[in-house]
């Protein structure tokens, strides 16, 4: 039965623990890569889903508008409406329209110059987005008639008009003279979950319209009526809501060039028609959002791949020295290079191809076990998965046979020559490519710097990431290790002077095993360097990622509670509420500046080192000074302004010119959107420089230790509008997009770790074993547990204290480089304020700590096992002659 059993099997089964580390190497990698690339698609696609579905109305909407009468409305309505479902794609949406007449002169102001005006206005979604407060919704009237038409006003309007249901009044044509009798059928109020909807739509919302002409209305009708009695020329409108709840990634460029569309679609058949939308641009930057979304996904995962291939070149290379006398008596007998490539391919594909199938299911538990940031993680391996499991073990098989194929062209008497001997330096370092990796890598680094992600416009004007961007921070960890190597046998030479003038078995012996083959000892020092590097710099870029969120929400907000202000003064109540300790009124208008619109907020410049919320580096002086320089008593407003305003000198508030004397700049001003231009003004200073009232619009406030909850809570409950830090802040943490690449790196940690301990662990082990005979005769000529513990452990913590150093340096070093530049907001654009590094060290300092002391407890158990192995059998075998 033995005879039958393939070679290839029977050569496997000698080496178990070997190719179970092979098996282990190649199963972790495999499993980690297909999680990895799962979560990067999964995230990408929950957060396109949750953009698209959080999305204001106005960004989504498509809207056209038309002029239209009463004979060509049908024609132009289902023209816009194929034309809108033409450009939707298959994309569930639903087209609602609305249409406003010309003004009509108010009751009794019809010889006035100047009368106050109404309009009337039909909505076909109204009945559905409103609540009738008194009477009911008004009838059709009869086509061809000119008897009293029946209408709807909104609450504020009918407060305004001071009429009530079944109230009537007449109205007289602006164009056309003609008297319209009216009969307030019913009053509505709009529902506050619908106000995007109502966008742009003043009169609507508000009842009344102030410019040239005070407006009220408008006097809502039925659809038909509107078409029979008021369509003469006016503007009609349809507003497409789409259901982009189904939408993918793949999905958002090809909607976005049909929405598009739209417009040259209606073009032919309305040259009157006019349509806007915000779709096609935030599917456009959603898109690029994504892209950015698993680039910089991919940044971990090259880490690991890298990491992943290093250790099974480690393993195998193990494997294929302790098998280099077998090959070479193969060699000898007649064995051609083919067959014993042949022979190791096969055994290598007998490790690789059982993981290829067990990785697509594996790869789910995994994400389950690290945390998948609440996205779906079990699902059925589709054809992708299975092709990215089979890719990568191939990879993987490819570089386990390597080693024992290029070492099947030595002969046997060429291995008895080199056997023993051990160089100083690997074939990388002697060929000098750890220098040539660290100028691509720094190239690759600078272009992270430059363009901000690992994204970059092709020649055909597309979008793509740059393999050589993506790649760089690996890149980096790996020749930073390797340029590491190069100090091994520095260290190991000053460590053997040292050693050998002092007494002691242990040290001596440990330093100079480690300075007699430096390059044995390098491999799973680079390995450890990599791992402890990987998880540092996870570590880093996480504590980052979390530090700008929160930084993120504090500008946003500009205190720790905004609260809108409403009529009269609530100072006094605000300031009872629980945990408030400062607050300030805040007066917020757009004005003009420097040739285009600011936000100027005014408040109490006493109050605003308490309340303010200003990161210290953001400003030229302390926010206390800047505040006191606010203060002014003459005719020239003293102001704090965004660095583009440094040089203006007037400040322009509705109509009114405002000299300004700049006191001080900061880069982003707290309380304003991302990138906004914006004046700081002291409030009182602004009221007398202005001779206005300048109300207070909202309120700022401060609590204790920025605890908001109370406060928040307090506030809800009054149905105040409020500004939230912490709410905020959960909300950009929550936004997948954002947070992806910490998910990511959670993963690429934990996998990190796992192969430095499985490395170690092999390559401990296996030294040990080749080592048996020097261990079984040190035991025989009385050297104790305690003295073979403390020689392994020299040897070892030469390995581990110099990983673990170099490898904290080397992530403190790559994390300077690169975290700041791929840490982006969800919308994949620059943070405001900037990234600032967080190097969290007592984290960094406790995985060390960790690490360490794992791999000591495998280095006492080795101790341990060679310990009770007595000397009598290790002597008798002749293993090592």
């Amino acid at each position: 039965m033995r005879g039958r059993t393939p070679l290839v099997f029977r050569r496997a089964l000698s080496e178990p623990l070997l190719l179970a580390a092979a098996f282990g190497s190649i199963l972790l990698a495999t499993t980690t890569l297909v999680a990895l690339m799962t979560y990067a698609a999964s995230v990408t696609d929950r957060g396109v889903r949750q953009a698209v579905e959080t999305a204001p109305l106005t960004l989504t909407s498509t809207t056209v508008t038309s002029s239209v009468k009463a004979d060509d409305y049908a024609r132009i309505d289902r023209m816009v409406r194929d034309g809108i479902t033409r450009g939707y794609a298959g994309v569930p949406h639903r087209v609602v329209s609305g249409a406003r007449s010309d003004s009509y002169a108010m009751p009794g102001q019809e010889g006035r110059e100047q009368p106050d005006l109404t309009r009337f206005a039909t909505y076909d979604d109204l009945r559905e987005r409103a609540d009738l407060v008194a009477g009911a919704w008004p009838a059709e009237s009869p086509a061809g008639t000119a008897g009293t038409v029946e209408a709807a006003l909104s609450q504020p309007a009918a407060e305004a008009m001071r009429v009530a249901p079944g109230g009537e009044f007449a109205v007289v044509g602006r164009l056309d003279g003609r008297t319209v009798k009216v009969k307030v059928a019913g009053v509505f109020r709009l529902r506050a979950s619908d106000g995007d909807r109502w966008a742009g739509d003043e009169l609507l919302r508000n009842g009344t319209q102030v410019g040239d002409y005070t407006t009220y209305g408008p006097l809502v009708v039925p659809a038909t009526t509107f078409v029979n009695r008021f369509a003469t020329s006016v503007s009609a409108s349809w507003m497409a809501v789409p259901d982009l709840s189904g939408l993918i990634h793949e999905d958002l460029r090809p909607l976005a060039a049909s929405v598009t569309g739209i417009a040259a679609t209606l073009r032919g058949g309305c040259t009157g028609c006019t349509v806007s939308t915000g779709l096609p641009a935030m599917l456009t930057q959603l898109d690029r959002a994504a892209l950015v979304a698993r680039s910089t996904m991919l940044i971990p995962v090259l880490q690991l791949l890298v990491l992943a291939a290093y250790a099974l070149t480690l393993t195998a290379r193990l494997l294929s020295d302790h098998r280099r006398m077998e090959v070479a008596l193969l060699r000898s007998r007649g064995a051609g290079s083919v067959r014993l490539a042949a022979l190791a391919g096969g055994e290598a594909l007998l490790v690789a191809l059982p993981c290829a199938v067990a990785a697509p299911y594996l790869a789910p538990l995994l994400l389950a076990l690290v945390g998948g940031s609440g996205t779906p993680l079990w699902q059925n391996p589709g054809a992708t998965t299975f092709a990215i499991s089979a890719a990568v073990t191939l990879a993987c098989a490819v570089l386990l046979a390597l080693p024992a194929v290029r070492g099947a062209r030595r002969t046997y008497v060429e291995e008895q020559g080199a056997r023993g001997r051990g160089d100083r330096q690997g074939i990388l370092q002697r060929a000098g490519a750890d220098l040539a990796l660290l100028v691509v890598a720094a190239l690759a680094i600078w272009q992270l710097q430059r363009y901000g992600a690992p994204v970059t416009e092709t020649t055909g004007g597309n979008l793509g990431i740059d393999p050589l961007i993506v790649i760089g921070p690996a890149l980096a960890l790996l020749c930073g290790g390797l340029l590491g190597l190069r100090l091994v046998p520095l260290v190991s030479r000053i460590l053997e002077r040292a050693t050998t003038r002092r007494p002691g078995f242990a040290a001596a012996v440990g330093v100079r095993q480690v300075s007699r083959r430096p390059a044995r000892y390098s491999g799973p020092a680079l390995l450890l360097t990599m791992a402890v590097a990987i998880g540092a710099l996870s570590l880093a870029t996480s504590a980052t990622w979390r530090q700008s969120q929160d930084d993120q929400a504090r500008h946003l907000a500009g205190a720790d509670l905004r609260v809108a202000a409403e009529q009269g003064d609530p100072a006094d109540g605000f300031s009872a509420l629980p945990g408030v300790t400062a607050l300030t009124p805040v007066h917020r208008v757009r004005a003009y500046m420097g040739g285009g619109d600011v936000d100027l907020l005014a408040a109490d410049a006493a109050r605003l080192p308490e309340v303010m919320l200003l990161r210290p580096d953001l400003s030229d002086a302390p926010l206390a000074t800047l505040a006191s320089r606010l203060a002014g008593d003459g005719a020239t407003l003293p102001v704090v302004v965004t660095d583009d305003l440094a040089k203006e000198r007037t400040l322009t508030i509705g109509a009114s010119p405002v000299p300004v004397h700049v006191v001080g700049t900061v880069q982003a001003m707290p309380g304003t959107p991302a990138g906004a231009s914006a004046v700081l003004a002291d409030l009182t200073a602004l009221r007398a420089v202005t001779k206005a009232p300048a109300k207070a619009t909202e309120w700022w406030l401060a609590t204790s230790g920025h605890d908001t909850s109370a406060a928040a809570a307090a506030l809800a409950k009054q149905g105040a509008s409020v500004t939230e830090v912490a709410a905020l802040s959960r909300q950009l943490r929550d936004d997948p997009l954002a947070g992806g690449l910490r998910g990511a790196l959670v993963l690429g940690f934990v996998a990190a770790l796992a192969f430095a301990v499985l490395g170690f662990l092999v390559n401990a082990a296996v030294s040990a074993r080749e080592r048996r005979s020097e261990f079984a005769l040190l035991g025989a000529l009385g050297v104790g547990f305690r003295q073979m513990l403390g020689l392994l452990a020299v040897e070892q913590s030469f390995v581990i204290g110099l990983s673990l150093v170099g490898g904290t340096l080397l992530a403190a070093a790559v994390a300077l480089a690169v975290v700041p530049s791929i840490v982006l907001t969800g919308q994949a654009t620059a943070v405001t304020p900037p990234v600032v590094l967080d190097i969290p060290w007592p984290g960094i300092a406790a995985l060390a700590l960790g690490v360490g002391a794992v791999l000591l407890a495998v280095i006492f158990g080795l101790a341990r096992s060679l310990h009770r192995r007595g000397p009598g059998g290790v002597l008798r075998s002749g293993e090592d002659r």
